[in-house]
C-alpha cells in the first residue's frame, strides 16, 4: 500500500506577492484513478484584506506530479491570479478528461460555470450559452462521470422555464443536458414548486436514467402523508430535513418525461425520519444511497444518540453502516464517500473503537462484500489530529483524505490548516473468465498474463500471470496503475487438431466470402466471431483465399496455416444500434487480436471469447464432454447490457 503527502502547487502565477499555503482538500478522482482533482486555500501576502483564494489542481498520482492549473486554463497564465475557482468537478479518464469549474472574479460580485476538455477551455459560461442569463449565483453543482449532465443548484427565478415560474426565492436544483442544451427543473413536484429550499448532493447516470439526490425539508413524495415531518414548520433543526431522489429517463433528445421522486430517509415505521444533515456528503451507488442522519428511527437499536451512516438499497431497506464486528459505534460516525459499486464505504469517526486514544477523528474504508475494513489514516501510528474531508476513488481501493496530523509521513506538513494524503493499493485484484463462442464451455488451463505498455507498445515480460481453472475462472493482482495489456493463450491439444475443422468449414467460409449467410436457419447473422474464425490468413478480410486455407488443414495438408487458439475480449462491441447490425463484416475485420488494453488499474471482469481459428461453425466441443457451461441467461444479460443480439455469442447453439 502505498501512502504520500500531495506535494505543495505552484501558486506564483496565482498571487501578486507571496503566497501562504493553507489548505489543500480533493475533489475527486478520474474514472481511471490517475488523476485526483486538488483544491488550495491560500493567501497573497501582497492582500492586506488577506482575503482566502481558491486555486484547483490536477495531480497525476502515478507520475507524482501536478500536470495542470485550472486558473491558468481558465484565464490564462497573465490574469490567473484575477480569479478565484471555489469549487470544481472532473469527469472521465486520463485520456477524455472534462472539469466543470466554478469561476468567481475576485473584487467583483461575479461568477460563472466554466468547462475544460483534454486541457483546453472549451466554455466560458456554460448558463449563459443554454439560457442567456449572466452572472447566476451558483450555491452547488454536481457533474455526472459521462460528463453529458450537469445539476446546480441555485436560488436565481431566471432558470425557471415560463410555464413553471420560480417565485419562492429559495434553492432550486435544475438539470443541464450538455448535450441535448436543455435545462429541467428538478425539485418541482406535483406541477408546483415547493417553499423550502433543496440542497443538491449527487447525480449519476443508470442506464438510460439520470438521478440526482438531495436533501430538503419539503415533502417530494405522494401522498405526502409519507413525509409528516415536513408540516412541523416549528420544530426543532434537522426535524423535517430528509434525503429523496428524482429519477428521470433520458434519450438522446434529452429528458423524456417529468421525472419521479423517492424518499431515502425511511423509518421503521415508514415514515420520513428527519435529521439527515444537509451540510453531509449523500452519494447514489448501484448498491442504493449512503448518507448520514441524526435520526434514532431509521434502524432498530440505534442507541448511541449520536450522527450514524447509512445506506437505502435499491429495494428500500435501510442499514446502518459499522465498521466490520462492531454493532454501534459508541461515538457514531460521518458517511465520507463511496466506490461507484458501493461495494467500498469510507467513514469519519473519532468514536472510540476507532480513534482508540487519540481522540482525532479518523478515516476508516470498509469492503461490505468482504465484510474487513481498515483505518485510512493510519501509517504505522493513527493520525494524531482530525481527518476533516477526503474522497474515495471510483473503485473504492484510493482514499484521498485532508489532515493536519503531522505523525503520518517523515515530511512536514505543506499546509498546516489541513495537508492533503493518499492511500492507494499496490496491486488491484483481476477476475474474469474465458469461455468457448460456439459452445459456451468455460474453458481451463487459459494462460492469462498482464503485459506493461509503453508509449503504446507491449514490453515482453509478463507482470502477473494465471490459469483459468475447470470453472474457466482465474484471478490474479494488477500491479499496473496505468496502460496496460491482458493476454490469453492455450495450447491446442492434438486430439482437436484433426478432428474440428472440416469441409463445411471451408464451405461456410467460402458463403461468408461471396455474401452468403452459412448458417442453417437464415434467420440466424452471421456472428462477427465467426468472421474473426474465418480470416485465417488474418488479413483483415474473409475472401476465397480463407476458404481454400480452412479445406487444406480439413484435408490434412502439411503446408497450411497452424491451427490456434484465437481469444476476443468480451467488453468488445460489434453492435451498431442505430443501424441494427454488425460493425464487423467479411471486408473489415478489425478487432483487439493482441489482447485486452486498459488504462484503469480497475478495470471490472477481464473475460474472454475463445475461438477455433478456421472453426467457422463453431462446432468445437469438449473432448470428455463433462466441462461446465454458461447458460443461455449469461448471454441474455449481455444482450440487455447493449453488446448485441444473443444470436451473437452462438447462444442458439446452446438453448
Amino acid at each position: 500500500m502505498a501512502f504520500f503527502q500531495i506535494p505543495a502547487p505552484d501558486l506564483a502565477s496565482l498571487s501578486v506577492g507571496g503566497v501562504t499555503l493553507h489548505l489543500l482538500e480533493s475533489y475527486g478522482f478520474s474514472s481511471d484513478e490517475s488523476y485526483l482533482l486538488v483544491r488550495a486555500t491560500y493567501t497573497d501576502d501582497a492582500d492586506t484584506s488577506y482575503a482566502l483564494n481558491y486555486g484547483f489542481f490536477i495531480y497525476d498520482l502515478q507520475q507524482r506530479a501536478y500536470v495542470s492549473n485550472l486558473n491558468g486554463v481558465v484565464a490564462g497564465s497573465a490574469s490567473a491570479r484575477d480569479i478565484d475557482i471555489t469549487k470544481a468537478q472532473m469527469a472521465g479518464s486520463a485520456d477524455e478528461l472534462t472539469t466543470v469549474a466554478l469561476l468567481k472574479i475576485k473584487g467583483a460580485d461575479e461568477m460563472r460555470l466554466v468547462s475544460v476538455v483534454n486541457g483546453q477551455l472549451t466554455s466560458t459560461d456554460i448558463i449563459a450559452s443554454l439560457t442567456d442569463v449572466l452572472n447566476v449565483a451558483i450555491e452547488q453543482f454536481a457533474l455526472d462521470s459521462s460528463g453529458r449532465f450537469l445539476a446546480v443548484q441555485t436560488s436565481n427565478p431566471q432558470f425557471a422555464a415560463d410555464n413553471q415560474p420560480d417565485t419562492n426565492d429559495s434553492s432550486d436544483i435544475y438539470l443541464i443536458d450538455l448535450l441535448a442544451d436543455s435545462v429541467t427543473r428538478v425539485s418541482y413536484v406535483g406541477g408546483s414548486e415547493v417553499s423550502d429550499p433543496t440542497y443538491l448532493k449527487s447525480i449519476v447516470v443508470d442506464g438510460n436514467q439520470v438521478r440526482i439526490a438531495f436533501v430538503t425539508d419539503a415533502a417530494f413524495v405522494q401522498p405526502s402523508k409519507v413525509d409528516l415531518n415536513s408540516a412541523n414548520l416549528v420544530a426543532e433543526a434537522g426535524f423535517r430535513s430528509d434525503l429523496y431522489v428524482w429519477s428521470v429517463g433520458f434519450d438522446a433528445l434529452g429528458v423524456m418525461d417529468n421525472g419521479t421522486f423517492e424518499l431515502q430517509s425511511i423509518g421503521t415505521d415508514g415514515t420520513a425520519t428527519g435529521f439527515v444533515d444537509r451540510d453531509d456528503p449523500a452519494q447514489i451507488t448501484t448498491s442504493g444511497v449512503f448518507y448520514s442522519s441524526n435520526a434514532e428511527t431509521l434502524v432498530l437499536s440505534d442507541n448511541n444518540g449520536r450522527k450514524d451512516p447509512f445506506l437505502t438499497d435499491t429495494e428500500g431497506q435501510v442499514a446502518r453502516l459499522n465498521p466490520p464486528s462492531v454493532a454501534e459505534l459508541e461515538g457514531g460516525g460521518q458517511f465520507l464517500g463511496a466506490s461507484e459499486s458501493g461495494q467500498y464505504v469510507a467513514l469519519l469517526s473519532d468514536s472510540v473503537e476507532i480513534a482508540l486514544g487519540t481522540g482525532a477523528q479518523q478515516v476508516v474504508l470498509f469492503d461490505r462484500a468482504a465484510g474487513e475494513g481498515r483505518v485510512v489514516s493510519d501509517n504505522g501510528q493513527l493520525a494524531n489530529n482530525w481527518v476533516t474531508g477526503g474522497a474515495v476513488s471510483p473503485s473504492g481501493r484510493a482514499v484521498a483524505f485532508t489532515s493536519s496530523a503531522d505523525n503520518l509521513t517523515s515530511e512536514p506538513l505543506v499546509a498546516p490548516s489541513g495537508s492533503l494524503f493518499v492511500s492507494l493499493p499496490d496491486s488491484f485484484p483481476l477476475s474474469g473468465r474465458v469461455y468457448h463462442w460456439g459452445s459456451a464451455t468455460l474453458l481451463d488451463n487459459v494462460d492469462i498474463g498482464i503485459v506493461e505498455v509503453q508509449e503504446g507498445e507491449p514490453v515482453d515480460e509478463a507482470v502477473a500471470v494465471a490459469v483459468t481453472s475447470e470453472g474457466g475462472e482465474y484471478t490474479l493482482l494488477n500491479p499496473l496503475l496505468s496502460d496496460g495489456l491482458l493476454t490469453a493463450s492455450r495450447t491446442l491439444e492434438a486430439v482437436d487438431i484433426s478432428r474440428v475443422v472440416t469441409s463445411a468449414d471451408a464451405l461456410a467460409a467460402l458463403k461468408i466470402a461471396v455474401g452468403i449467410n452459412p448458417n442453417t436457419d437464415p434467420a440466424q447473422p452471421v456472428s462477427p466471431y465467426q468472421l474473426i474464425a474465418a480470416d485465417m490468413n488474418k488479413d483483415g478480410r474473409v475472401s476465397s483465399a480463407d476458404a481454400l486455407e480452412i479445406l487444406k488443414t480439413a484435408v490434412g495438408l502439411p503446408d497450411t496455416i497452424p491451427q490456434e487458439w484465437l481469444f476476443v475480449p468480451e467488453k468488445n462491441d460489434y453492435w451498431e444500434e442505430a443501424t441494427t447490425s454488425f460493425t464487423l463484416s467479411r471486408g473489415q475485420l478489425d478487432w483487439e487480436s493482441d489482447g485486452f488494453r486498459f488504462s484503469s488499474p480497475d478495470m471490472g471482469e477481464g473475460n474472454f471469447i475463445a475461438l477455433l481459428l478456421g472453426d467457422v461453425n463453431g462446432s468445437w466441443r469438449p473432448a470428455t464432454g463433462d466441462s461446465l457451461r454458461l447458460t443461455l441467461d449469461y448471454f441474455l444479460d449481455l444482450e440487455d447490457a447493449g453488446l448485441g443480439p444473443v444470436e451473437q455469442w452462438g447462444a442458439y447453439w446452446i438453448a
